[in-house]
């Protein structure tokens, strides 16, 4: 009787825990619900469980991948169709210990967009996060979970080709009534009162502001495409800060701004990308004009230190209030003080120099104190990966 007795509850204890695994395999293989494929491989990179959106998005069953390397059976490419290798890919690198945990977006952020390869050859654009398994303090493996984002992407570029068309269509125009003002100005058609010179120059301020909106809106596309080309070239200091101070003196003549430049750049050479420089320093140079007060002054500086080129732009405006400051670089962001002193802004400048800045291998960082002003500075890597150097003209 008690040997029936022990082989019946050891029969239990078996159906037991059959039932717990078999619920336990059910869990997994729901994890995701059918759009996020969820991978778990060893410490060698083999494939040991996949739930069921693995085998929907890849083509692979279960049955076909156990026990295979997860880079053979699920191949990584990049955007121009070159195999990802193994140890190149962020697998490899949580696996080690070298990464403890990535998130590895196809896309987005300007990170390169990869492709996972399905069995029959097709591919599909992903964003994957990657995290070790760990067991007594060692990695034991990894689980990779990763999912399609060819929708997104489709989005993506929709909203890219809109804001191209809507940009380009509507310089046509601006460019047409800022030829016609400029007409007006010169009297040809006419002489014209001062009460309509008044209205011209309103008419005039509102377009420049429109055709600013639009060149940002073009900037902040070009930017967001990877293949922008850097077009490196020597620059004289001096005629940088010449060319960008002439740009910007008509708004600071108009909010009684004094612009100030110290002389000791004269001989200054640097070597990167000429436009993307000046675009960057005539948006400092714009902020500090925009939010400093009349009888204010903005001062564009530069200096050499060993390893780099800094260049500053200050002023003594309303600067930014504490709580606000991490938010500054975020697009569409504007400062609560900058919105009630200047309620037409849109906040596309300090984005589109931070990733400007990005582009050339260079860093943005602030100093700012509510209503005492703000020191902007660019520093540019004498030798950065964009291949910038600085040096003294002979």
């Amino acid at each position: 009787m008690k040997k029936v007795k022990k082989t019946k509850k050891g029969e239990e204890r078996i159906t037991k825990l059959g039932e717990t695994i078999a619920e336990q395999e059910a869990i997994f293989a729901s994890v995701g619900d059918h759009i996020m494929a969820v991978v778990v491989v060893d410490k060698n990179g083999k494939i040991i469980r996949v739930n069921k959106a693995f085998e929907m998005l890849t083509g692979w069953e279960r049955k076909e991948v156990i026990d295979k390397f997860l880079v053979a059976v699920v191949p990584r490419e990049d955007e121009n169709r070159n195999r990802v290798l193994f140890k190149e890919r962020i697998l490899s690198r949580v696996l080690s210990g070298t990464v403890l945990t990535t998130t590895v977006v196809a896309g987005i952020e300007k990170l390169p967009t990869f492709y996972y390869i399905r069995k029959n050859k097709s591919r599909f654009p992903a964003t994957s996060v990657i995290s070790p398994v760990l067991f007594k303090g060692k990695i034991v493996g990894a689980v990779e979970v990763f999912y399609d984002i060819t929708k997104e992407k489709e989005l993506e570029q929709m909203r890219m080709d809109f804001l191209s068309l809507a940009s380009h269509q509507l310089r046509t125009p601006l460019s047409g009534t800022k030829w016609l003002i400029e007409t007006m100005y010169r009297e040809i058609v006419g002489k014209i009162t001062k009460k309509q010179k008044e209205y011209l120059d309103n008419i005039y301020k509102i377009n420049e502001r429109m055709i600013r909106i639009v060149s940002d809106m073009l900037s902040m596309l070009r930017l967001e495409n990877e293949k922008t080309l850097i077009k490196k070239e020597k620059i004289s200091v001096s005629s940088l800060f010449k060319n960008v101070l002439v740009t910007a003196a008509a708004a600071a003549k108009e909010r009684k701004v004094a612009l100030q430049c110290p002389l000791n750049h004269r001989m200054l050479i640097i070597e990167t990308d000429s436009e993307i420089l000046k675009s960057i320093l005539g948006n400092f140079l714009s902020n500090a004009i925009d939010y400093s007060m009349p009888g204010q002054k903005a001062i564009l500086d530069v200096k050499e230190e060993s390893g780099a080129v800094v260049f500053s732009v200050r002023d003594f405006g309303i600067g930014i209030p504490k709580k606000e400051q991490k938010r500054i670089f975020e697009r569409f962001y504007r400062a609560s003080n900058a919105k009630n002193l200047k309620p037409t802004g849109i906040g596309f400048g300090l984005n589109i120099a931070k990733m400007l800045a990005e582009k050339i291998g260079a860093e943005i960082s602030f100093k700012s104190e509510e209503d005492k002003g703000s020191i902007f500075y660019l520093r540019i890597p004498k030798r950065s990966g964009g291949g910038v150097k600085a040096r003294k003209k002979n």
